[in-house]
């Protein structure tokens, strides 16, 4: 089968976030090998393909969205695509996804400390990330932040400048 892409989840097949095991699609009906089971609606829904996912059918079949928060953009079909149209990553407190550029980030995968020092960008992005959220002092970031932690880092890039950003969540 072919794969499904998103421009702001690139690596889907390789996150968490999507299930490999056989289940059938809620929306169409098809069974499928892979497919997201998290959606924020009213409806009960534990397995979509990546299909449904892609082309909103899923989304306006269930009145809802994959996504739970994002920075604004001054466009609605970016926006449209975001919540509608791209699977949401796993987290604890419920994804937010960054934008740069009057776009959304693509979606990394989880960082931590050593993870940031890998990309060369350790001090940019918590600073960035502290002016964002003044709550977390840089101090506990270093000593706390962990992709598989308690305090856990999800990277993001822009699909313009390349800049890395970094939101935190904590269990």
């Amino acid at each position: 089968m072919k794969k499904v892409r998103f421009k702001y989840f690139p690596n889907i097949y390789e996150d968490d976030a999507l299930i490999h095991a056989e289940g059938v699609c809620q929306c169409c009906g098809k069974r499928v090998n892979e497919y997201i089971e998290t959606m924020y609606t009213k409806a009960d829904v534990d397995c979509i393909c990546l299909q449904c996912v892609s082309d909103g059918s899923a989304a306006a079949k269930f009145h809802g969205d994959f996504i739970d928060d994002a920075d604004p953009v001054s466009d609605p079909a970016k926006r449209d695509e975001l919540f509608h149209r791209t699977p949401g990553y796993l987290s604890w407190q419920g994804e937010y996804w960054l934008a740069c550029c009057d776009d959304y980030c693509k979606y990394i995968g989880y960082a931590g400390i050593e993870e940031l020092e890998k990309l060369g960008c350790k001090e940019e992005i918590l600073k960035e990330y502290v002016e964002r959220d003044p709550l977390i002092p840089i101090e506990d970031l270093e000593e706390c932040l962990n992709k598989d932690g308690y305090m856990r880092g999800y990277l993001f890039q822009c699909l313009h400048c390349g800049k890395y950003h970094l939101w935190v969540d904590m269990d």
